[in-house]
């Protein structure tokens, strides 16, 4: 491209974006319990926030791709998502808090998948950079979890939706100040080349596998903080747990851009997945020891940030050029949406009438079994070595 990448403005807006996830993910649990809510309601409400993945990454997606300037969906999202924000600091009931999270997941989760495909649109053939400016993301989640363990050391919880706001208003001005990337609009492209991918198994059995997956991590992204606080780590302990886990997630973002072009993918998912039921199970039994449970905090480097790089180089290869929005939207919607809501509920269901060891002991089971599905079923997903292919998919 002619136009240079804004590689330093785009990994402040990742910092910026996953400081916010960073405090839903870790504290949101913790501030509903504080309000009184139940594991189930809980994972209700979290689910319905997380639902909205479902169908809002498509919808906003498509229109990503059917107008000049991307950037300008990923600005509504950031703006809409201020402004809805801006009602949980009147400490709703739990049904305004039903709809307030259903129209803020509109917002909210339409942004990372246009922002990831805007995110290639600037790189073009240096496609392989990706990693090291998504990178910046968990640099961002590692400082909130940091700071946000040491503050509500000290301070209450009622802060959160204060800090929600603040950080989607600084987002928003951030969105402001990178430039246009101008594409041709994909209104010219047929739906059937959409629906040629779709109809490929292999697609959506690797939908299902990342979903699944995502669904695994349920009881982590729920309840990990509330998990660790009951057996006796305080909050800035619970923030340290968090940080290390995207720590080493930054390690590989980092490094992987070097072998993402020369390994094997599906045999780095089939690893991957191993390492998530190790790490599921492990963490239902020794949660009481620090260095056991820091080791297995480690293992999302593998869990997420492994499994979602392949994710990543499947979807570019599958959906090239001017599907690359919309492909990017159905694997947002199908994986963080359909697996991380379901996950989100059944979780919270497993832990309020089984327990967290029930829970935590499914999901490593789940991805046992996920591993086993990739090593015989999916052989012909397009992800051996690029190298190797005689061309993207298309």
């Amino acid at each position: 491209m002619s136009q240079a990448v804004p590689s330093a403005r785009l990994g402040g807006l990742y910092g910026l974006y996953f400081a916010l996830v960073a405090l839903i993910v870790a504290w949101l649990g913790p501030y509903f319990q504080a309000l009184g809510y139940t594991a189930s309601e809980i994972g209700i409400l979290i689910g319905i926030l997380t639902g909205s993945k479902i169908v809002a990454p498509y919808l906003w997606g498509m229109l990503g791709d059917r107008i000049p300037n991307r950037l300008r969906v990923v600005q509504a999202g950031m703006l809409g998502s201020a402004l809805v924000s801006g009602w949980l600091l009147a400490t709703p009931g739990f049904w305004q808090l039903v709809v307030i999270l259903a129209v803020l997941g509109l917002f909210w989760n339409a942004i990372i998948a246009q922002f990831d495909t805007l995110t290639l649109e600037y790189l073009g053939g240096a496609h392989h950079r990706y990693s090291a400016i998504r990178m910046w993301g968990s640099v961002g989640f590692i400082c909130a979890m940091l700071a946000s363990g040491a503050w509500f050391r000290v301070f209450s919880l009622e802060s959160l939706p204060w800090m929600l706001l603040v950080g989607l208003l600084l987002s928003s001005l951030l969105t402001l100040w990178l430039p246009p990337v101008v594409h041709a609009p994909a209104s010219d492209v047929p739906l059937g080349r959409v629906m040629d991918r779709l109809k490929s198994p292999v697609v959506w059995l690797f939908l299902v596998v990342a979903a699944l997956n995502q669904f695994a991590h349920g009881p982590l992204n729920v309840f990990f903080t509330l998990y660790v606080q009951e057996h006796g780590y305080s909050a800035l302990q619970a923030g340290q747990l968090w940080a290390l886990a995207v720590a080493v997630e930054v390690v590989l973002f980092w490094s992987l851009p070097r072998f993402l072009a020369r390994i094997d993918l599906r045999q780095l998912l089939i690893w991957a997945l191993i390492a998530g039921a190790f790490r599921w199970v492990m963490t239902a039994f020794w949660v009481e020891q620090p260095w056991v449970l820091m080791g297995l905090q480690m293992l999302h480097a593998f869990t997420f940030a492994a499994i979602h790089s392949v994710s990543i180089e499947f979807v570019r290869r599958w959906f090239p050029r001017q599907l690359a929005g919309r492909g990017m939207a159905l694997y947002s919607g199908v994986v963080f949406g359909v697996g991380g809501s379901t996950g989100a509920l059944a979780s919270g269901f497993l832990w309020e009438h089984a327990g967290s060891t029930v829970s935590f002991v499914a999901m490593g089971v789940l991805s046992g079994v996920l591993a086993v599905v990739v090593l015989y079923s999916l052989k012909s997903a397009r992800l051996g070595p690029a190298a190797s292919l005689d061309a993207t998919y298309g």
